[in-house]
């Protein structure tokens, strides 16, 4: 007899999404997974936009992602436009990202995920039943929040990273209190790796997916201009459509990417098994939980975002130091003719690869868009491990089944906002791009 355990709506992530369970009897034959947030359309609206705004009004398309999705538009902006980038503004970029990266771990790991661990049902409960770890993780969150509104000029949708500088330089007593609060939760951040240590660790590993991030090596870390999936394989970003093979499946809203056939994982588990330059007390961390890490399933994920945020918290008090030695005046936005052109970017959001892609005409309005999120990436590799989780719990009751496939989704950290930006358009990406230039 055919059945359907439906999941809806997933709790304690960010968006809206649902699992459908198929059974036969309590043989598992199928499970899918519907990001069903209602879709953005950010593509469409990017279109005869100046390419001064685009970078404006992507970053609304979330306002806990808005800063990188600021950061990676105006990079592709301008590798389409041939605008030289400052060193101020190379270093902002770098440690709002960092500060992004801890804002965006501490409520992933504290708000979302920290209430599995002490059987409670939200955040509510988990105020009553593990105070003083909440408080910590709240207190590296502000630390991560205090980056992005100094640096940005406020909280969310930053106003002052503009194409090719920095509209308004941070002041030294800005930088002196991003100091002194990074330098407060440092400690913090190991306690909170040592926390998440602490945990039963998954040994039934499911089945292996590939890893996919921006290539390791690169100058600064967390972005670069290839896509390495291990084994010495790696792609310019600009054969991103070919390689991805992205496309719209029915029961979702967000699109669908494999590499070669077979689904990847992209975000902090990734980036620690593909070997991503880590900080001092970072690399610690990972040397001591590599077996926890290394060539694990996505379950390792929280453990490795622990380890990231040690190193986000390290490399943002370096670049702090470097913003406070320099003292950079403020200054003058580049010059820039419009022109035609095509720009791909990529970048490492704190859920992994995030890609903008766009072209412009020779008045520099946008005639092409295209957005390839973290959670889009991840959705394939999510519906092949809820499938084999839920095979392996065949026979158990619903509830049981229920908690853990959402536990496995919480994992991957999905933005769930960002992923949900279907386009209908009879001509999308490359077909696009190539009209604009030709």
């Amino acid at each position: 007899m055919s059945s359907i355990i439906e999941i809806t709506p997933l709790s304690r992530v960010e968006g809206h999404g649902r699992v459908f369970v198929y059974l036969d009897g309590k043989r598992v034959e199928r499970v899918q997974l519907a990001l069903t947030e209602s879709p953005r359309l950010f593509e469409a609206l990017l279109l005869g936009k100046d390419y001064r705004e685009v970078p404006e009004i992507i970053c609304r398309i979330c306002s806990l992602c808005s800063s990188v999705h600021r950061i990676v538009s105006l990079l592709a902006v301008e590798k389409a436009l041939g605008i030289e980038v400052s060193e101020q503004a190379k270093l902002n970029r770098e440690l709002i990202l960092n500060g992004g990266h801890i804002q965006s771990h501490a409520l992933h790991l504290f708000c979302l995920v920290l209430p599995d661990h002490f059987s409670a049902s939200g955040f509510p409960e988990l105020v009553a039943k593990a105070p003083q770890e909440l408080k910590m993780g709240l207190r590296i969150k502000a630390a991560g929040n205090l980056v992005q509104e100094t640096i940005g000029g406020r909280l969310i949708h930053p106003v002052t990273l503009i194409p090719g500088g920095m509209g308004k330089p941070v002041k030294t007593e800005g930088l002196f209190r991003l100091r002194e609060a990074l330098s407060g939760v440092l400690p913090d951040a190991w306690q909170a790796y040592r926390l998440f240590r602490s945990f039963p660790h998954e040994k039934d590993n499911l089945p292996s997916c590939g890893f996919m991030a921006v290539e390791p090596g690169g100058t600064p870390p967390l972005f670069g201009d290839r896509l390495f999936t291990g084994k010495n394989q790696s792609f310019p970003v600009e054969e991103y459509q070919e390689k991805l093979g992205e496309k719209v499946i029915a029961h979702s809203y967000a699109k669908e990417s494999v590499i070669m056939g077979k689904p990847v994982i992209v975000g902090a588990l990734a980036r620690l098994n593909l070997g991503m330059s880590l900080s001092p007390k970072a690399a610690l961390a990972f040397l001591e939980s590599r077996d926890r890490i290394f060539q694990q399933d996505i379950r390792a994920n929280n453990l490795a975002q622990a380890v990231e945020l040690i190193h986000a918290v390290e490399r943002s008090l370096e670049l702090v130091e470097i913003l406070i030695e320099r003292n950079f005046s403020r200054e003058s936005p580049p010059r820039t003719a419009p022109c035609k052109g095509t720009g791909t970017a990529a970048i490492e959001a704190p859920r992994g690869v995030l890609i903008h892609s766009y072209a412009f005409d020779a008045l520099g309005l946008c005639r092409a868009a295209d957005i390839v999120t973290p959670t889009a990436i991840n959705q394939a590799s999510m519906e092949q491990d809820l499938l084999a989780l839920a095979q392996t719990m065949e026979g158990s009751d619903e509830l049981e089944m229920t908690t853990a496939l959402e536990r496995l989704v919480r994992a991957y950290d999905p933005c769930i906002s960002c992923a949900v930006h279907l386009i209908n358009l009879q001509r999308k990406g490359r077909d696009q791009r190539q009209e604009v230039l030709s």
